[in-house]
């Protein structure tokens, strides 16, 4: 009896022994378990297994545990990164918004001051009507100073210069308007208008303007006059007094001429040029210059000065050439071709002075 019980007692003790052992092992075993199946899924808690007293284990079923986030394969990973990072580093386009009104007159506006700064007159096309003798026709080949002097001041130039051609009537020439046969300044003049044919100028570049209907010389802004090396060259009197308005002496033809371009375009200004700075030789032998020949009535600086006093009677603006371009005896080798034509060097001198003329004037006529 004894012995039964005692036996009995140590069952029961195994019993418990093992019991304890299966329960430690169970745990064990639960937590890997769950371990594993979260690593993998995700989906089992550790709340869904019950251990008996005996070392049973039971899963129940419950409620699954939700994965809110998405799976991203490794490729999907990289190339989410990759976009993402494009992304950040790429410049983004500024938007397409509509420019306010008052911003483009703003525009405009800066646009004009630029224009101004540049010395370029920037409400209209000019334009400008040349006359003179070969200092302004020779070189239309873009060269010339008429040419220079419109691309200067983009404007709209017409060339009325003929070669050779004087401000006063040669001798010989008729000047009465029935027969009139003189092309210098007073006869160009009188055919801008309409007072005499066109057929003395047959042969030049002059006819096919003044011939052109399209041309309307009352519209004329500047008239640029350039006269006297040949008045000079044939010694014509510079004289006032009592011929002070005859055509056949210099200050005479300039007053006739000027004062007919006046009538043609009352609202033009007229600018004067003097002759320039020359030389003169007798083979490879120089034999004076504009400061000391005298051809009978007066050097060629005589010359300038009855130009400018001219200028000043009749109101308008005078270019002084003949000490304004810097060509003097030091220089003329660079500037004068054959001691009196002007080299491109010195054409390009006059163009310059003559569009900073007329840039200051229109500023004066614009304040």
């Amino acid at each position: 009896m004894k012995k039964e019980r005692r036996n009995k007692r140590c069952r029961q003790k195994l019993v418990s022994v093992l019991t304890i052992m299966l329960l430690i092992t169970s745990m064990f075993l639960g937590c890997g378990t769950q371990t594993i199946e979260e690593s993998e899924n995700d989906k089992v808690s550790s709340g869904n297994i019950i251990i008996t007293e005996t070392g049973e284990i039971i899963e129940i079923e419950g409620p699954e545990k939700v994965d809110v986030t998405e799976e991203i394969s490794g490729d999907g990973l990289e190339s989410q990164i990759s976009e993402n990072v494009e992304e950040v580093t790429e410049t983004p386009e500024p938007a397409n918004e509509e420019v306010p009104v008052q911003d483009i007159e703003s525009a405009e506006q800066t646009v004009t001051d630029i224009e101004q700064q540049n010395n370029k007159p920037s409400n209209k096309r000019l334009q400008l009507v040349f006359l003179g003798d070969s200092i302004f026709d020779n070189n239309r080949d873009g060269t010339g100073v008429p040419y220079l002097t419109g691309v200067h001041l983009e404007a709209n130039v017409y060339n009325l210069a003929i070669a050779g051609t004087s401000a006063s009537i040669e001798d010989g020439e008729e000047w009465s308007e029935e027969n009139w046969t003189s092309r210098g300044f007073c006869g160009m003049v009188f055919a801008m208008a309409r007072r005499i044919p066109t057929d003395i100028f047959e042969g030049t570049n002059a006819k096919a303007i003044l011939d052109d209907p399209d041309v309307d010389f009352s519209k004329t802004d500047y008239f640029i006059v350039e006269y006297g090396l040949n008045d000079y060259f044939r010694g014509v009197s510079r004289s006032e007094g009592e011929f002070a308005r005859d055509p056949r002496t210099y200050a005479g033809a300039l007053r006739f001429g000027i004062s007919n371009l006046q009538s043609i375009a009352p609202d033009a200004t007229i600018i004067v040029c003097s002759p320039h700075y020359a030389r003169f030789f007798e083979g490879d032998w120089m034999v004076g210059d504009g400061n000391v020949t005298d051809n009978g009535n007066g050097t060629l600086f005589d010359y300038k000065g009855t130009c400018e006093v001219i200028a000043g009677d009749t109101g308008c603006l005078f270019l002084d050439t003949y000490h304004g371009l810097g060509i003097n005896g030091y220089t003329a080798e660079d500037y004068l071709e054959d001691g009196v034509h002007l080299t491109k060097a010195g054409r390009q001198l006059y163009a310059d002075a003559l569009s900073e003329m007329i840039i200051n004037y229109e500023k004066t006529k614009n304040n």
